[in-house]
């Protein structure tokens, strides 16, 4: 889980590996090196300049981030060169992170990138393995940086394990910096199956640079398909090289095993419009998120919701918690909720500096004696990522809730906390002019001849058409047949809000265990919630009340004792529903055509082991994202960004593991190895 931070010394005034034994960039001048070998040789400036103002995209890959000194210098010449409606998406590796202390002094050296440089500075995400994806300047530079072994980070960036789809339907890399320590300190990063990856991730006009010119490097280059030429050096360095991938020379054996391209729709289907525009059915926190992601990317945007106002089901209590869940195990699960967390502490930011809720941290107690131990373990395992997470003791915790408690120890998220997302749904939609019409949607058509999609309600009435829709109006879902096959929960979910006493009004922090208790707002402290299943009332019940303040006390008894004598029968609360899932996973991804997936894929009834190539059938331009449970609020931002790229022909901002843990299609393939249908 957590990455050993680089180990650096200052020489001759520049930064020098201790891992590595070199230098991070000439000691000469970094920036103008970056600026001859990657910008300059990759032709930026004039590829920037081409980019028509149609929402067109730019990708970059690189090997070594190190210091970010070129993704800095990109930005500048970015800013300066491409349009404002043109997105730049950077993907970097980094197996040796700096720390952000250490980054924070180094790019003191550039005062010149003191900007973008304060920027990714606050962004810098704890160096713990995985995808980090950081929005800059409104959504026109977003970076991935991928922190682990650079082969194993752009072999999860590709569609499939098999090399020849490593771009399917995806925009491939368009300029590839490869800037790691020199081979012979860093033979790892130069791997001739490295090479191939790049490869397999490119097309006929990517370009590639390199500062190294070690024949090693040329014939790895050559060996994936590229044609390599060598170009004068910077400063000592006599030559670099400079590479473009020949058609058709990418395609290599597939290592497939099993049926693994079931996510991959063999036959896309992209909207005839320039700019498409996207119904999204639902306006909790899900489809506003997913509105943003689409409409920063140039899609035109609209939500339709039954309700005249953003929020009002399962997005509208007044306290909602980003709740994390995290685990010592290498499973989907807890890598998913690590990166939906990270990634949700800095979607939040700017709705905390407006007011909105509170970055109050989130401090989480056991609940029994096994989870005591796997508390440890976690601390143990990210002992160096305190502004990630931290264990704390029960001195620490008095000073960070503001109670007394009896707990021995816990587990405190500093940069978390809680959010109307009531308030912040209707934020995003107003933030970006994205309209929301009222209306129940109950029927989805496709038109075949114009290929829109057509929304209906219970009176047959058309609402509206779209070119692409996004279902996500959580447990409703269900109602289409589209979707009705996805097998999810509707949970029943109480909050109660309790009255602040004069020992509560000190929480100064979300404390979760059996249940949670968030700090004062409004002279009530939200509390809950609770799960009932097979109970579709909206009426508030006296018993889940009690349900809510046993589990809170259950919690710790300190939280009892701060809350002091609660009369039931005057307490009010809120009720709605989860949409919850098997395997406790969002879904988000494109609908399946279900009956001609299972036509498909009906040889795994069989043999669920045998390999095959066949690609998945996908309903054109229909997409879900639902399931969150009662992690929303938590999800929702990695959720957007997935679907956003996928809509968009990005290459995803997380894994593909990962990616295929919450694709729509996952149950039908589960249930067709293991004979369920």
């Amino acid at each position: 889980m957590e990455l050993k931070a680089a180990d650096i010394e200052w020489r001759q005034g520049s930064p020098y590996s201790l891992d590595y034994e070199d230098f991070y960039w000439s000691p000469v001048n970094g920036l103008e090196e970056s600026s001859h070998v990657f910008l300059q040789h990759n032709n930026l400036h004039s590829r920037w300049q081409k980019l028509s103002s149609e929402a067109q995209s730019f990708s970059v890959g690189e090997l070594g981030f190190g210091a970010g000194l070129n993704f800095l210098n990109c930005c500048e010449l970015w800013l300066k060169t491409a349009s404002d409606n043109c997105t730049l998406h950077y993907f970097s590796a980094e197996s040796s992170p700096l720390t952000k202390d250490d980054l924070a002094k180094i790019l003191q050296q550039w005062p010149s990138l003191s900007t973008h440089s304060q920027m990714l500075i606050d962004h810098y995400p704890p160096t713990v393995k995985g995808f980090h994806n950081i929005e800059l300047y409104g959504g026109r530079i977003n970076l991935c940086l991928m922190l682990g072994d650079a082969q194993e980070m752009f072999s999860a960036l590709g569609e499939s394990i098999d090399q020849r789809n490593s771009t399917y339907n995806k925009k491939p890399i368009d300029a590839w910096f490869l800037d790691g320590f020199s081979p012979e300190k860093n033979p790892a990063m130069w791997q001739p199956e490295l090479c191939k990856i790049i490869a397999g991730l490119s097309s006929s006009k990517t370009t590639l640079t390199t500062y190294s010119a070690a024949s090693q490097v040329g014939k790895s280059l050559i060996a994936a398909g590229f044609s390599v030429d060598y170009l004068d050096g910077f400063a000592e360095k006599r030559q670099i090289i400079s590479a473009m991938l020949n058609a058709g020379l990418n395609d290599y054996p597939t290592r497939a095993r099993g049926a693994n391209q079931w996510h991959l729709n063999q036959s896309p289907n992209r909207p005839l419009n320039n700019q498409p525009s996207v119904a999204i059915i639902g306006a909790g926190i899900a489809g506003c998120t997913t509105a943003a992601a689409l409409s920063k990317r140039g899609y035109k945007i609209t939500i339709i919701d039954r309700h005249a106002t953003a929020g009002q089901e399962a997005s509208g209590n007044q306290q909602a918690i980003i709740y994390p869940k995290l685990s010592v195990r290498d499973d989907s699960l807890p890598r998913i909720n690590l990166a939906a967390i990270t990634l949700a502490s800095r979607y939040y930011r700017t709705f905390w500096e407006r007011g909105l809720g509170q970055q109050c941290g989130v401090l989480v107690l056991p609940d029994s004696d096994n989870q005591r131990h796997q508390f440890e373990l976690l601390g143990q395992h990210l002992s160096h990522q305190q502004s990630l997470v931290r264990l704390v003791n029960n001195s620490q915790m008095k000073s960070i809730s503001g109670l007394t408690l009896d707990s021995a120890q816990g587990l405190y998220f500093p940069q978390l906390g809680w959010l109307p997302p009531a308030v912040v749904c209707q934020e995003l939609l107003e933030d970006l002019s994205i309209p929301l019409i009222k209306g129940d949607v109950d029927r989805l058509f496709r038109n075949p001849k114009s290929g829109q999609w057509k929304l209906f309600d219970e009176q047959e009435k058309c609402l509206m058409q779209s070119d692409i829709v996004v279902i996500a109006n959580a447990h409703d879902c269900e109602k289409f047949k589209q979707t009705d096959f996805l097998n999810i929960q509707k949970l029943r979910g109480q909050v109660t809000e309790l009255p602040v006493t004069s020992t509560s009004k000190n929480l100064q922090t979300v404390i979760c265990g059996e249940g949670y208790i968030a700090p004062p707002n409004n002279a009530s402290h939200g509390c809950g919630a609770t799960y009932n299943k097979g109970i579709n009332s909206r009426e508030l019940r006296i018993q889940d009340h009690q349900t809510n303040l046993d589990q809170i006390i259950k919690t710790d008894q300190g939280i009892g004792r701060a809350l002091g004598d609660v009369k039931l029968h005057e307490l009010d609360g809120r009720t709605n529903f989860r949409c919850t899932t098997r395997d406790y996973l969002p879904i988000v991804g494109p609908v399946p055509d279900v009956a001609s997936m299972l036509e498909t894929y009906q040889f795994l009834r069989i043999d669920a082991r045998k390999d095959s190539s066949a690609m998945g059938i996908y309903h054109p331009n229909l997409y879900v994202n639902c399931g969150m449970g009662s992690r929303g609020l938590g999800y929702a931002p990695l959720t957007a960004e997935v679907l956003a790229a996928e809509i968009h022909q990005q290459l995803g901002p997380i894994e593909r593991e990962l990616r295929q843990a919450m694709h729509p299609s996952r149950f039908l393939i589960r249930d067709l190895k293991k004979k369920r249908i």
